[in-house]
C-alpha cells in the first residue's frame, strides 16, 4: 500500500487525468454516435441490450488497449525522464513493488474507465427505449475488467524496460487495431492475443444473413472465456513482475 501511495503522490502534478479524459471522451463520443444511429434506424434485428453492447464493443475493443497503453506509458515515463529508478532502488524500494504499484494504479484507472463506458452504453440504450438487462451488462463489465489485466501487465513491462516510449505506444496502438477484429477471428486464435480480450469476452456476437445484421446472440462457453482471460491476466502479472525484476538487476 505504501508503494501505491507513493505512485499516487507522483501523479499530483502530472495531469494524467487529463490524458485519460481525452481518450475516454473520444471513445464515448464515438460509441454514443454509433448507438444513436444504429438504435434509431430500421432493422430486422431485435433492439435488445445485447444489440447495444454488440455495437459498442467494436469501438471499445479498439480503445481499451490504447487507454491502458497510454496510462502505463505515462506512469513509466515519470521514472525514465528523471532517471529516478536507481534512486528508488537505492532508497530500498524493490523492483517488484515498483512494478506492482504501477500495475495497481494502471489497472484501477482502466477499470474506472471501463465502468464509465459500460454505464454510458447502458444509459444511452435505455434512453432509446432498449429494455434493461442488468445481468448481461454486469457480465460484460466483469469480462472487460478482467480483459484489461493482461494488457496492462504486458504494456507496463514494455514501458518499464524501454526508456523510449515509442515502442510501448506502437505496440499498444497496433494491439488496439488488432483488438477490433476479435469478433471476426476464431476464438482459439483470439485466446492467444491479449489485445483482443475485450472483444473476446463480449457476451454477444454479431449474426448476419446476406450481409444484414439479424441479431446479437449470446456467446457459447462465455464463462470459460472469462475464466481464461482472468488466468492469463494473473499469469501475465506474475511473469511481468519477474521479468522486470531480473532484467533491471543486471
Amino acid at each position: 500500500m505504501r508503494a501505491v501511495g507513493l505512485e499516487l503522490s507522483k501523479l499530483r502534478r502530472k495531469r494524467l487525468w487529463l490524458t485519460v479524459l481525452l481518450v475516454l471522451g473520444f471513445e464515448l463520443l464515438w460509441i454514443l454516435a454509433i448507438l444513436m444511429v444504429s438504435l434509431s434506424r430500421e432493422t430486422t434485428a431485435p433492439l435488445t441490450m445485447g444489440y447495444a453492447i454488440g455495437q459498442a464493443s467494436q469501438v471499445h475493443a479498439i480503445f481499451a488497449p490504447i487507454l491502458a497503453t497510454v496510462v502505463v506509458s505515462r506512469l513509466a515515463a515519470m521514472e525514465h525522464d528523471g532517471a529516478m529508478m536507481p534512486v528508488l532502488f537505492a532508497a530500498n524500494q524493490s523492483r517488484g513493488s515498483l512494478f506492482l504499484a504501477k500495475y495497481a494504479v494502471a489497472a484501477t484507472i482502466s477499470t474506472a474507465a471501463t465502468i464509465v463506458v459500460v454505464a454510458a452504453v447502458s444509459l444511452a440504450a435505455g434512453g432509446q427505449g432498449v429494455p434493461a438487462d442488468p445481468g448481461l451488462v454486469l457480465l460484460w463489465l466483469l469480462g472487460l475488467v478482467l480483459a484489461n489485466l493482461a494488457v496492462v501487465a504486458i504494456q507496463l513491462l514494455l514501458a518499464l524496460l524501454f526508456q523510449r516510449q515509442a515502442v510501448t505506444l506502437t505496440v499498444g496502438i497496433v494491439g488496439g487495431l488488432v483488438g477490433s477484429f476479435a469478433g471476426f477471428v476464431p476464438t482459439g486464435v483470439a485466446a492467444f492475443i491479449p489485445w483482443q480480450y475485450p472483444g473476446l469476452v463480449t457476451p454477444v456476437r454479431m449474426e448476419q444473413t446476406d450481409g444484414t445484421i439479424t441479431g446479437f446472440p449470446l456467446v457459447e462457453h462465455l464463462g470459460a472465456l472469462i475464466a481464461l482471460v482472468a488466468v492469463v491476466g494473473a499469469v501475465s502479472t506474475v511473469v511481468g513482475r519477474s521479468v522486470f525484476a531480473r532484467k533491471v538487476s543486471r
